[in-house]
Parts: structure tokens; C-alpha cells; sequence
């Protein structure tokens, strides 16, 4: 499964060469939607719904990139953004996308207990650190991804990891390339884990 693929033109870093039976992704925000070098046999879910393919739940959570009692104008209008909720191979897993804003009771109840949240933490056309630690302690997952934050060669002006960190209050953080867990057995009940994991070379 590939979660958001991005633009490589607009993000300016090259995206990996990624084979896939499943991509998630936001129709309505062309940055995460770049599934043209996707096969025919590629299943894509990029609208909200319930779906199941290859033994994997996927149901899409429509949303918005920014709190929407923000709105005055036309042009301040905020963009549908998408949270997918996936359950695999016995992990819940929640995944963001560029979602900007706190998230209601009706999203909350969907959402239920979750293994793994996948949140962005950059503050444009998403999160930033402070409404992210809220959603985290919205929604109290064993295990926290931040993404969507810069990295080398990025072109998004987007934050950087520290200030989440900071926020956070997490010291000097192991980064890993792979996040391997053998079962649920190996999810943290009694606490929240960040994983740190370092940009695809």
C-alpha cells in the first residue's frame, strides 16, 4: 500500500520507484495525488467511503486542511483534505494526509482505538506542532508518525521536525529507516511511542 504519493515536480524531491496493490490518496489535492505512474492492476481509493481490497479495510474520512470557521472570503475557502482509517493485518492505522484542523466527535467515534497515527506536523496546508499535539491527545494512539514536515531538498515551505519535538517534550530521538513490529502484541499500551522514521534516500 502507498499512502499521499506526491508531485516530485512541485515537492522537488524524486519519488521512489513504488509498485503498489493499493494507493490511498486525496482527489482533491493534486500534491498527494500523483497516481499516473500506477499500473492498471493498481487499486486507487481517493474518495470518501468504505472499501476492502487484498484483505485490507480502507474507509475515508472527508475533512479539511484548515479550521473551516476561518472562511471570509472565496479565496480563503478551506480545501477538502482526507483522514484514512486502515485496518492491516490486525493494526489500526490513521493517516491524516494534510488535515489542518481539530477533529470532531463524529470523526473521533469513526476513528475509535488506534494502533498507528500517521499526522502531519509542517503548519502549511496542514497542522502545525500545537494543533497537532492536540489532535494526538485527540485521538491517544499508541504509536505517533509525524510527516509532512521539511526535509533536504524539500520546496515546501513547511516546518521543521523540531518544534514538534520540542513540543512534544521528546530528547534526542532515535531515527530509523523501517518501522518493523512483528504483531500487535508489539504496540505500547501503557504509553504513546514517536517514531522518527529518516526520508527515503
Amino acid at each position: 500500500m502507498v499512502t499521499d504519493p506526491f508531485d516530485s515536480k512541485v515537492a522537488g524531491l524524486a519519488l521512489p520507484k513504488l509498485s503498489a496493490d493499493i494507493v490511498v490518496a486525496n482527489r482533491e489535492f493534486e500534491l498527494h495525488h500523483a497516481i499516473g505512474s500506477f499500473g492498471k492492476e493498481t487499486r486507487i481509493f481517493d474518495w470518501p467511503g468504505e472499501y476492502e481490497a487484498k484483505n485490507i479495510i480502507i474507509q475515508g474520512i472527508p475533512a479539511f486542511d484548515r479550521p473551516r470557521e476561518k472562511e471570509s472570503t472565496k479565496k480563503d475557502e478551506a480545501n477538502r483534505a482526507m483522514i484514512f482509517m486502515i485496518q492491516l493485518d490486525g493494526f489500526k492505522i490513521c493517516h491524516l494526509s494534510n488535515v489542518g484542523h481539530r477533529l470532531t466527535p463524529e470523526m473521533l467515534e469513526t476513528i475509535g482505538n488506534i494502533d498507528i497515527l500517521m499526522v502531519p506536523i509542517g503548519g502549511v496546508g496542514c497542522l502545525d506542532v500545537k494543533k497537532a499535539h492536540e489532535v494526538i491527545e485527540q485521538i491517544d494512539p499508541c504509536i505517533v508518525i509525524p510527516m509532512y514536515y521539511k526535509v533536504p531538498g524539500l520546496k515546501l515551505p513547511l516546518g521543521e521536525l523540531e518544534p514538534f519535538l520540542k513540543e512534544m517534550g521528546i530528547h534526542a530521538p532515535v531515527k530509523e529507516k523501517v518501522l518493523k513490529l512483528a504483531g500487535t502484541q508489539n504496540v505500547p499500551q501503557e504509553h504513546t511511542e514517536y517514531k522518527i522514521l529518516e526520508p527515503v534516500d
